[in-house]
C-alpha cells in the first residue's frame, strides 16, 4: 500500500514522473533514474510495497536485493561506461521508504578525480540533472539489460 506523501511511492503509482520511467522491475524492486542532484545515471533501487526499514523486508525481498544491486550496478558500468557504482542506503526523511542510491563514478575529468563521498558532496551542490539526461542514461540502461533478456 502506497504511503501518502512518500516520493518513492508516488513515482511508483505514476503521481510523481521519473524522466525515463521504469528501468528494471520484479515483483519486489522497481529501478528508475534517481530525481536528486546525484549525478547523471544515478539509480534509485525501491521496494515495490512500502517498507520503512530493512529489517520489515519480506524474506522474499531480502533474498532477491543482492542480484538486484549486482544486476544493475554492472549493467550501469556497462551501459553508461562507468568506472564505479557506489551504492548507499539513506532512509532519513519521513516517511521512509526502502530504497537504495546506485552512483556512477565515470572517468570525468570535470569532477576533478573526486572518489566516494567527496564524490557525493560535491554532486549534491549541484543541480539535479536535466530530464533528457536522466531519461538517456535510463534508456541505455534498459536497453543494456534487455539485451540480456533481464527485462
Amino acid at each position: 500500500m502506497a504511503e501518502t506523501g512518500c516520493l518513492a511511492c508516488q513515482t511508483l503509482t505514476g503521481a510523481v514522473a521519473v524522466p525515463g520511467g521504469v528501468i528494471w522491475a520484479t515483483n519486489y524492486w522497481v529501478a528508475d533514474h534517481c530525481l536528486g542532484a546525484l549525478g547523471v545515471g544515478a539509480i534509485v533501487l525501491k521496494t515495490r510495497l512500502h517498507r520503512e526499514n530493512l529489517w520489515e523486508l519480506s524474506s522474499e525481498e531480502s533474498a532477491s536485493l543482492g542480484n538486484a544491486l549486482k544486476l544493475l550496478s554492472g549493467a550501469m558500468v556497462q551501459a553508461l561506461n562507468a568506472e564505479r557504482v557506489y551504492v548507499s542506503l539513506w532512509v532519513d526523511q519521513s516517511p521512509y521508504h526502502v530504497h537504495f542510491v546506485l552512483q556512477p563514478r565515470y572517468p570525468d575529468p570535470a569532477e576533478s578525480g573526486l572518489k566516494g563521498w567527496k564524490l557525493q558532496v560535491a554532486r549534491l551542490s549541484q543541480e539535479s540533472p536535466e530530464p533528457e539526461q536522466m531519461a538517456i542514461a535510463a534508456q541505455k540502461v534498459r536497453d543494456y539489460l534487455q539485451a540480456l533478456a533481464y527485462c
